[in-house]
């Protein structure tokens, strides 16, 4: 047994982390299952009001560490609250504080700055999307401070990932759709950010007390922006998912808080049809290729990092199927979602529509399937490890 762990959030009514502990061949076992004394959403899914669907959260990162390992934190999305945890050596876990994040607006993505011991929260629903607590040995301590992505005329905007940049210098935030009105509203509004404009990715500076300053609205290279990770050991060079553009583009990110992409790589290659709903993304750890998720189709795609340019490798990898109940673009899909590479070549996907944690051994272009656990149905996502 290696000293290595996954954390899985199972978002449900009574949320819980679950507690994998790894095995040298990638293989998982679950050690415990942690209450975090607050309440997920369940199989509910706020966004479009479904009873019991997955993506709950419409999210990445419902679940974060610190740098050191020593911090984990995470999301309570149906009562508006975050809970933090110590990690101890063999990886279990201790709750030290769970503190109401004073918004109603469903939280759902978190960072961790480790320079300022800050937390980031973001939420679904505005104005106020981001708040952040300062971090003293596990206790949170609300800033009091919010900060929204708003943007002139666009008062609905929908933001699904928060991530500090590895220095420590800015926060960015994807932005799925600049317009949005609640389930069971009248007309039904849904705009997708970045598709007739060029405003779906927010970098704020981050000052040296943590607070953020006035963002500089980016160009996310495609249709509503899902989720975004650093090329292991940069703290400028990330790729980002493109959900309704179907694919992935190679970002830059500039001192002044600018941002350059490369040319989409699209998610729909030979063997496969449209659309793929590219969301979740993970990396190989020499940085190589990249995996990302493809909601409706229930799949995966690898993509080829060379340089400042990045292409479709192969798809169709990963392909789990779905219970049947979860239909997507006229597709029945597991409904895959959030996924995390180990520094050891291992990649675990969630399922949730399935009920399962697949763990992937990560081969250049392809994934060789090494074990597979259950998770809740439906309502699990987010998913973090060390």
């Amino acid at each position: 047994m290696l000293n290595s762990h996954v954390y899985v959030s199972s978002n449900e009514v009574n949320n819980h982390v679950i507690h994998f502990a790894r095995r040298s061949d990638g293989s998982l076992v679950e050690v415990e299952k942690i209450a975090t004394g607050g309440a997920g959403t369940g199989e509910f899914k706020p966004l479009s009001g479904q009873a019991s669907a997955p993506d709950t959260l419409a999210s990445a990162g419902a679940i974060t560490m610190s740098r050191d390992w020593r911090q984990l934190f995470i999301v309570n999305a149906g009562d508006n609250s975050v809970s933090s945890f110590s990690v101890a050596d063999d990886g279990k876990l201790t709750q030290i504080d769970r503190q109401p994040t004073g918004e109603s607006g469903r939280p759902s993505s978190l960072s961790y700055d480790d320079h300022s011991n800050t937390l980031y929260v973001l939420h679904t629903f505005g104005p106020n999307h981001i708040r952040s607590f300062k971090v003293d040995a596990g206790k949170l301590v609300n800033t009091g401070i919010s900060t929204t992505v708003n943007t002139g005329q666009l008062q609905r905007r929908v933001p699904v990932q928060i991530t500090v940049s590895p220095d420590g210098r800015f926060v960015l935030v994807n932005v799925l759709y600049n317009d949005f009105s609640p389930p069971g509203t009248t007309p039904k509004v849904r705009v997708s950010a970045n598709e007739d404009n060029t405003n779906g990715l927010m970098v704020f500076p981050i000052a040296d007390d943590g607070t953020l300053g006035t963002p500089v609205i980016n160009d996310a290279g495609g249709a509503e922006p899902f989720a975004l990770v650093f090329l292991n050991g940069s703290s400028d060079t990330f790729v980002n998912t493109l959900a309704k553009s179907d694919g992935v583009v190679l970002g830059k990110l500039h001192a002044d808080g600018t941002v350059n992409v490369s040319k989409l790589a699209s998610a729909t290659l030979d063997t496969t049809e449209a659309p793929a709903d590219v969301c979740w993304i993970s990396l190989s750890p020499d940085n190589k290729f990249a995996y990302a998720t493809n909601f409706v189709r229930g799949d995966l795609t690898s993509y080829r990092i060379d340089g400042d340019s990045i292409a479709g490798a192969r798809d169709g990898l990963g392909k789990v199927e779905g219970d049947g109940t979860f239909i997507a673009d006229g597709k029945v899909s597991s409904g895959p979602v959030d996924s995390w590479a180990s520094k050891d070549g291992y990649l675990y996907q969630m399922y949730p529509n399935a009920s399962k944690l697949v763990a992937y051994r990560m081969n250049g272009e392809e994934l060789e399937a090494v074990d597979s656990v259950s998770i809740p149905y439906n309502g699990s996502i987010g998913i973090t490890g060390y």
